[in-house]
């Protein structure tokens, strides 16, 4: 496991800390020598990656490559709505199936829930009142007796604030 202060003389020596972090590495590897020897060893790893890899950008043929490229292009063909059904499953298909279980889950466990109880089911043949008179109806269900009990209430005085 790479310790915090290599980790800092990492980010220090690829130039990603501020000028504060940046700073106090810097002070630190003027005063320990093994910080130095670090820090030249890093340097020694860059300039061998880069000139390697210089040299095999100078030995490299880029004379062919668009045409490569453009036979490429030619020769790609759309995938099949079959292959792209086949990519997406592949792809997605357990999150999709995980989604879907979850939901189904989530409707069967929330089921008693959705059943609406702001109805009412009572036939009222017929409620004479006079203007005014306010009146609500409302139904008690008593799941344990698996009955429903219907409320007809009738208030001849106007709610407040109705008064004329």
């Amino acid at each position: 496991m790479i310790s915090r202060r290599n980790k800092d003389l990492q980010r220090y020596f690829d130039g990603d800390l501020g000028d504060r972090g940046a700073r106090k590495v810097r002070e630190r590897v003027e005063t320990c020598p093994e910080d130095q020897q670090r820090l030249g060893n890093l340097e020694s790893m860059r300039s061998l990656l880069r000139h390697t890899t210089e040299e095999a950008v100078d030995q490299a043929d880029f004379g062919d490559l668009w045409s490569k490229v453009r036979t490429g292009i030619a020769g790609h063909r759309s995938l099949t709505r079959g292959e792209k059904v086949e990519l997406w499953l592949r792809r997605y298909g357990l999150v999709a199936a995980s989604a879907a279980a979850a939901l189904v889950l989530a409707l069967f466990l929330l089921r008693p829930f959705a059943e609406r109880h702001d109805r009412n089911d009572c036939d009222i043949e017929s409620l004479d009142v006079d203007p005014g008179t306010v009146s609500t109806i409302f139904t008690i269900y008593s799941p344990e007796k698996d009955d429903k009990t219907t409320v007809i209430w009738l208030n001849e005085e106007p709610p407040e604030g109705d008064k004329d």
